[in-house]
């Protein structure tokens, strides 16, 4: 592979660790990082030039690839820049928090012959690899119902992020979820219902559900109990905690993130599976290792390859279809139908 120059944009949590991984990775290299706070910018450059706008970084220096992690409702400008200008993209979850926008960001990555993937970078974490395998081989039948929870403290709506009023739990939390599960059933959703939850963020000036469940229907008949909310007390052991259970028609899996093990039961019997080694992005030697690592070298290939990667924008569109509909049916407290497109 020859060497792909890659920019940042956004220089938050997240990309700051675009920046860094991007610096290690062998076959890329760092060139450039924008942030509308140049000392963030500069931070997260590491010696590479810094700019407070796409515009200014993408006149100014020569890049083939353009890594965007910006607030999860401002994705469309910079995708938009950077693939106006030819450049590959990889954007953070969720793609868009409209369908309209992420239609809009697909088709224009395909009219420039340009890779636009989403870092849904959990598909790579051992513990969800291994249920995905497990289930395609058939090890608990097919799956008939799944309990999805995700939980984050108030730390993160109010100290972390500056603009929860702006997302949603399931924006900012459960599009790994979302992507996940519907890659583990391989289904399509034909409809949810949601409930969401007010009051405690509304109370401190932070217009925001608490909090959304949901029910989800496939076209195969199962069903996907889902819920996402971020009151926790700060002093729960984790900022976030992840439960899942799968139960199929000859069996369960049972999958809880503050231990790294998954149980599995059968009709011929049980196995605990201990995972582990890097998770998402883990210090090994002085660099990140683990799924997020992974995912950024899957974008690295598939510019070099010309071959669409697994979380390519076009084939997760249906998460932000999901997700829309999920936001529009907790605020009306309905069901809604869901027009889905097919994914792979």
């Amino acid at each position: 592979m020859n060497e792909i120059r890659v920019a940042v944009v956004g220089a938050g949590i997240l990309g700051k660790r675009h920046a860094r991984v991007f610096g290690e990775i062998e076959g890329a290299r760092l060139v450039a990082v924008a942030d509308h706070s140049r000392e963030r910018a500069e931070a997260a450059a590491n010696g590479a030039p810094a700019f407070t706008s796409i515009e200014a970084l993408l006149s100014s220096v020569e890049c083939d690839a353009v890594a965007v992690a910006t607030p999860d409702h401002l994705h469309r400008d910079p995708v938009s820049a950077a693939l106006n200008a030819g450049k590959h993209v990889l954007v953070e979850k969720p793609l868009a928090t409209s369908v309209a926008d992420a239609r809009a960001m697909i088709e224009l990555a395909r009219h420039k012959g340009v890779v636009l993937q989403v870092n849904y970078s959990q598909r790579w974490v051992a513990e969800y690899a291994w249920i995905k395998q497990q289930i395609s081989a058939g090890a608990i039948g097919r799956p008939r119902f799944v309990l999805s929870s995700k939980q984050d403290t108030i730390f993160v709506p109010t100290r972390m992020i500056n603009w929860a009023a702006q997302t949603s739990p399931i924006w900012f939390m459960s599009s790994h979820d979302i992507d996940l599960i519907t890659w583990f059933l391989d289904e399509r959703v034909t409809s949810v219902s949601a409930r969401e939850t007010r009051g405690v963020l509304d109370g401190i000036g932070i217009h925001v559900h608490d909090g959304v469940d949901a029910l989800i229907s496939f076209a195969g008949g199962a069903t996907l109990n889902l819920h996402s909310s971020w009151i926790h007390p700060e002093t729960y052991p984790t900022i976030v905690v992840d439960r899942m259970t799968i139960v199929g028609e000859t069996g369960v899996i049972e999958f809880y993130s503050r231990g790294r093990h998954i149980e599995c039961y059968t009709r011929t019997g049980g196995t605990t599976m201990e995972f582990t080694g890097p998770q998402t992005a883990t210090e090994v030697n002085g660099r990140l290792e683990g799924a997020f690592r992974t995912s950024l070298l899957t974008f690295l290939g598939s510019i070099a390859s010309g071959v669409e990667a697994p979380t390519a924008a076009a084939r997760t569109l249906h998460v932000v279809e999901i997700q829309e509909a999920i936001v529009a049916a907790a605020r009306k407290s309905v069901s809604e139908a869901v027009p889905v497109s097919p994914h792979s």
